[in-house]
C-alpha cells in the first residue's frame, strides 16, 4: 500500500495523533450507527471516496466508490478488493436515474463551487437514502487552528470553498431531500436523508 500518499485526506486517516484517532472513530461509528437500521441496501455508492477508508469500514459486498483522484483510487482498491471503483465527478455521475439504495458523499461538498448542482446529481442516482457530511463550522477551523493547522488562514482548509454551520447544512440538504435524522460527531454534522 502507498504509505507516501500526500492527501489531506489520507493524512487525517492514518494519523498516529490520538486526539485524531478519537474524532476520526467517533465519526465512523456515527456512520455505522445510521446505516445499521436501514434495511434494503443492496447497492450502496460513495461519492468522493478518496483512499477508501469508509467503504472499509462499512465492510458490505457491492459497494461502488467514485473518485477524481486515480491516486486516491489506487489505494481504495488495494484496501477494499471486491469492491467497485472508478474515477468521476460528483457533478456528472455515469450511473442510472435511482440506482443506489443508499448514496454516501462525506466531506465533499465543502470542496465544491456548486454544491446544489452536486446534489441535484446525488439525487438522480439515489434511489431512497442518503448520507451527507461536512464540517460543522466554525468548530472545525477551530480545531484546526488550536493544533496549529492552517494557522494563516485561520483553521480553515485551503481546499474548502464553502462553510456551514450544522443548521446552514440542513437548510442547504432540506431544497433536495427530506432530513431524516441529524448527528453532530464532533467537528463534523452528519445527515440522514430520503429522497
Amino acid at each position: 500500500m502507498n504509505r507516501n500518499s500526500d492527501s489531506g485526506n489520507y493524512k487525517k486517516y492514518t494519523s498516529k495523533n490520538p486526539l485524531m484517532g478519537i474524532v476520526i472513530s467517533k465519526f465512523m461509528k456515527d456512520l455505522s450507527e445510521t446505516i445499521a437500521p436501514l434495511e434494503d441496501l443492496k447497492r450502496i455508492i460513495d461519492i468522493g471516496c478518496g483512499e477508501g477508508f469508509i467503504v472499509n469500514n462499512l465492510n458490505r459486498p457491492d459497494i461502488t466508490g467514485v473518485d477524481i483522484s486515480k491516486k486516491a483510487l489506487s489505494i481504495a482498491k488495494q484496501k477494499n478488493p471486491g469492491c467497485n471503483f472508478c474515477t468521476g465527478s460528483i457533478y456528472d455521475l455515469s450511473f442510472k436515474k435511482n440506482s443506489f439504495d443508499l448514496v454516501i458523499a462525506t466531506e465533499v461538498l465543502e470542496h465544491l463551487e456548486n454544491p446544489d448542482r452536486a446534489l441535484k446529481e446525488i439525487k438522480r442516482i439515489s434511489k431512497d437514502y442518503c448520507i451527507l457530511s461536512v464540517p460543522n463550522e466554525p468548530y472545525f477551523r477551530i480545531m484546526n487552528f488550536l493544533r496549529g493547522k492552517n494557522l494563516t488562514r485561520f483553521g480553515n482548509d485551503i481546499e474548502h470553498v464553502q462553510n456551514w454551520s450544522s443548521g446552514e447544512f440542513v437548510k442547504l440538504i432540506e431544497t433536495q431531500f427530506d432530513v431524516v435524522e441529524l448527528k453532530k460527531p464532533f467537528p463534523w454534522t452528519m445527515v440522514l436523508c430520503r429522497k
